[in-house]
């Protein structure tokens, strides 16, 4: 009972000191997080503005287990009713406004799985949590029907943060990663105004290559607020990117002729 008490009295504590560090994060409009990083394996580690939440059974992790992308992912896990996790993520701006929405990559493991993707009104209080959709995950590998594209009502209150529950349903661990909140008017990952020239991989470390680039005249990125950052002349078939922080990027294609082309890429 003992050793009981001291766990409850642990995870009260991180989670104490998690929300109060990261109370007064400033809103933003966008984000983009593959959690890289951060590192395995302490419980209830998320990233800065972001907050976790379990109770007693439930737990969340940062875990190195074949992340869709780069290093390292979230893991949930809690096994029985009243057993659960929940990951907050950071203030946005724009939760209620219809223009955006939330895309991640997920899978389970150890049998079909379920996570609950809502909100949450209080970070210290885990039962202000509410569901806007309920998840059933069938896949064990990041594959083509791990990506989940989810609408947020304007109905939502506007002081409320974006969350995944693990409400401890089945015996499955809960990986995911690659989470954005985006527009959605914004092309998908592997969508391009033209087909003409290919940019892979997608998402990238450093490098990205050209399909073809003897027709490019030059190449701007745009960062996800659609700033440019960066302009590229007469761009070679790989392009150097290694300045540039992770998240997501808008590649812009000028070709001879001022044709153009967009592509949306996530550098890990």
């Amino acid at each position: 009972m003992i050793k009981n008490n001291f766990f409850v009295a642990c995870i009260s504590a991180a989670t104490f000191f998690s929300n109060a560090l990261n109370a007064q994060c400033a809103p933003v409009s966008e984000f983009s997080e593959n959690f890289d990083s951060y590192s395995c394996c302490a419980m209830g580690v998320v990233p800065t503005c972001w907050n976790s939440i379990m109770t007693q059974g439930g737990n969340q992790i940062i875990s190195g287990t074949s992340p869709a992308s780069g290093t390292s992912q979230i893991y949930q896990t809690g096994y029985g009713a009243g057993k659960i996790s929940i990951v907050v993520m950071p203030p946005i701006t724009n939760i209620n406004t219809g223009t955006h929405h939330f895309r991640f990559k997920v899978k389970a493991s150890s049998g079909p799985g379920h996570l609950d993707f809502g909100y949450i009104t209080d970070i210290n209080d885990i039962s202000t949590f509410v569901t806007l959709q309920s998840l059933a995950i069938f896949n064990s590998t990041y594959d083509s029907t791990s990506e989940k594209i989810l609408s947020v009502p304007t109905t939502v209150p506007a002081n409320a943060r974006l969350a995944i529950r693990n409400p401890g349903a089945t015996w499955a661990g809960h990986y995911w990663d690659d989470a954005i909140w985006e527009l959605k008017s914004n092309l998908g990952l592997n969508e391009t105004s033209k087909e003409t020239i290919k940019i892979y991989p997608n998402p990238f470390h450093n490098i990205l290559n050209i399909s073809d680039s003897k027709n490019v005249k030059n190449i701007t990125i745009n960062d996800s607020a659609g700033r440019i950052i960066k302009t590229i002349a007469k761009p070679s078939e790989q392009l150097d990117l290694e300045e540039l922080k992770p998240g997501v990027y808008f590649v812009n294609i000028y070709s001879e002729g001022e044709d153009k082309q967009t592509v949306k890429v996530i550098k890990n």
